[in-house]
This record gives structure tokens, sequence and C-alpha cells, in this order.
């Protein structure tokens, strides 16, 4: 499993009492919070798309399955790091997309109503990532070949049916209309990697190869070191601001996904790490708070000073990916950590957050999006990897 793994050691010091603060409000807030106020009131039926500011169930018509996805996700690693009921509540949620999510020939829906029924059909490149990335550890888990067999079943479909003729895949099928994005293909390499740590087929390997080519050529910009959104068909940047913007908490994500490849693959991706890492943290960084921006321009000026919560927790998985390379990158995780556990995890129900804040420091999200839990785990799972 991936706590398995070796990885760089934080000292003996403050970095590790932040870990410690980080893993009691997990354990002992976060993980028993969402377990009961998380999970959809009537049995059987998933998880809550998003609570109120208060904590309790919103009352939301649809659920994406992207959403029940990534819970499925964190109670199967919460499960794997020993959290007792874990497993229970990753099972209920794998049972309620396996019976209303499915549909024929390997594809899944996009959304669905509240009592399960089909609300979206479409093949959604995103979603589909999610669904394989908790297909993938809820069979780590629990040692299901039947979720094995499902993931299996839907990277086939998405290569047979979703590849585009000018390289990578489609964002949707039927196809809408739109710029095409980096973002699904990220989240597809993460996904394909995490079914390769599950099972570790060569073909698994071959297509995280090819994603990771794709982001060579394509995405990444090694003149300024920056990752693109944004493409025409043929995968050149858009035109004016389009193609002009970059998400800091992208570059963050692309250093910790280029190291994990690199484990897996022994193909270490140093100067697009470095490059992506330096480009984030010269110019995607409240200099007063340490927090990562939404979003700047190619040549590092701000499109955006508000600042999400999934951004820092991705700077949390670069910087401890950076440790050994970066002096810098101790600091830096130490403010990470900081404005997550005094600021995001503040000022809210116990084991919730505050999403997202203006340049001024006000929260300007009227909801508890449960969708983040998944950012939050998995910088988590990463910390507790380098515990001393």
């Amino acid at each position: 499993m991936p706590g398995s793994r070796p990885s760089a050691q934080l000292s003996d010091d403050e970095p590790s009492l932040w870990t410690q603060a980080f893993r009691a409000w997990t354990f002992d807030k976060a993980l028993p919070f969402w377990a009961k106020r998380g999970v959809d009131a009537t049995p059987g039926l998933g998880f809550c798309e998003h609570l109120r500011l208060d904590g309790e169930a919103a009352a939301v018509p649809y659920k994406r399955l992207r959403v029940q996805a990534r819970q499925i996700y964190v109670f199967s690693h919460a499960s794997l790091l020993g959290w007792d009921g874990g497993l229970a509540v990753a099972r209920a949620g794998y049972d309620f997309i396996h019976r209303h999510g499915k549909l024929p020939g390997g594809a899944w829906a996009r959304k669905l109503g509240r009592d399960g029924a089909v609300l979206d059909s479409a093949a959604d490149l995103y979603d589909l990532a999610f669904v394989l990335f908790a297909l993938a550890w809820y069979a780590r888990a629990s040692a299901s070949q039947e979720a094995l067999d499902l993931a299996d079943g839907t990277l086939e479909w998405i290569v047979a049916e979703m590849r585009h003729p000018e390289g990578g895949f489609y964002n949707t099928l039927p196809v809408e209309s739109g710029p095409r994005q980096q973002n699904p293909h990220m989240h597809l390499l993460e996904a394909v990697l995490g079914v390769y740590e599950t099972s570790p087929q060569t073909r698994y390997l071959q297509l995280a190869r090819e994603l990771v080519a794709l982001f060579r050529r394509h995405f990444f910009d090694p003149a300024t070191g920056t990752l693109g959104e944004f493409f025409n068909e043929d995968l050149t940047p858009c035109a004016g601001d389009p193609g002009d913007l970059v998400e800091p908490g992208h570059h963050y994500e692309w250093v910790w996904l280029l190291s994990e490849y690199g484990k897996l693959s022994g193909q270490h991706m140093t100067a697009e790490k470095t490059a992506l890492y330096r480009f984030a943290e010269a110019h995607g960084v409240n200099r007063e708070t340490g927090a990562i921006l939404d979003a700047v321009r190619r040549d590092g000026s701000v499109l955006s000073t508000s600042t999400r919560l999934w951004p820092q927790t991705e700077a949390v998985k670069a910087h401890l990916v950076m440790l050994n390379e970066s002096p810098e990158a101790q600091l830096r995780l130490q403010q990470c950590l900081a404005n997550l556990l005094g600021r995001h995890f503040t000022d809210c129900p116990p084991g919730t957050w505050r999403e997202h804040f203006d340049a001024a420091g006000n929260s300007i999200v009227e909801k508890i999006p449960s969708s983040s839990f998944y950012h939050v785990f998995m910088a988590f799972g990463e910390l507790s990897r380098s515990l001393p």
C-alpha cells in the first residue's frame, strides 16, 4: 500500500508537531464526523453531495459520481491506515455507485438523483478517473476482485471509446463544446497509478507512461515552467486568457504525481518537477499568509487573489516531495499545515472546513463540500508516510 513506500522524513521538531495535530484532527474529528453526517440519512443512498455551514445535510437533488467516488477513496484509505469502521462506510458507497451508477459496456453515469436514478448518463473523463481511483483503493482495502474487475473494465472502455485523434482523451462523450483540458488527464494518471499499485500489470504502467508523455509534449511549457489548463483540439494552448491562465495548485499536484510515477516506473522527472515547484513557489503564494493563490498568468502576474482549500493540500504533498531538494520546503510545509489547521479547519463544525477565502480572509462559500475530503485525506496520507 502507499503508506509502506519510503519517503522523505520530517525532522523531530515543529513539523512533527503539526503532523500530530493533523493526525488528531483527522482521526478524532473528521473521520467520525463524515462517517455519520456525510452519509445520506436514508441507508443505501451513498454520501451527501455537500453540507450546510452548520454541518447539517443540504437539500441537494442530485449526486455527482465524482463526489461518491472521492468519499469511497477516503474511507478505503482510512481503513488501510487502521481506522475502525472505514471499510464498512466505503463498502456502502461502493454498493451505491455499483447499483445505480454503472452503465452497460463499461462507462458510468455522471450524475444521479438522490435516490440513485440516472440524471446524466454522459461519460465524463474527470468523473471516470475518480471512479477508477475509488475502485482501486476499495479493492486494495477490501481485497474485492469484483472492484478490481470493474476498474479494469472501466479503463478498457476509456481507452477504447474516449481516445481523441489528436492525442489524449475527450473530456466527455457525447462530446461537449469547450476547450480540451489537462485536469481530467491529470486525474486519469492518478487513477491509473492507483490501479497499478493495487494490481501491478504492465499495461497500466504503459498507459501512465502515455499520459506522462502527453504532459511533457503538450501540457507543460519548459520555457516558463508552467502547466496549461485549456487547449485547442490539437492540444495547442488556447488563445488569450484561457491559454494564459495557470493554477498553482495543479503545479503542486503534478509535482507529487511525477514523483509517484518516478517511484513506480523508474523514470524520474526531476527537471519538470523542479520547474513546476519553483514557478508555483515564486508566483502562486500569498506572501503575507503563505496560502496558495487560485490562479495566475504564465508570466507570474496574479489573476485571482482568493485561496481555496484544495491547493493548500496539494502544496503539502509537493513540499513533502521536495524536502530533500529545496531548502525552503520544510518551512513552507509548516506554513501550509498551519494554514490548514489554523485557518481552514477552524470556525466551522469540528471535522469540517471552510472552503474558500477572499484576499481579505473572508469566507466566500456558503456550503461545506464533501468533495474536499479527498484532497485533505490525500495530504494527511502523504504526511503520515513521512512521520519519524
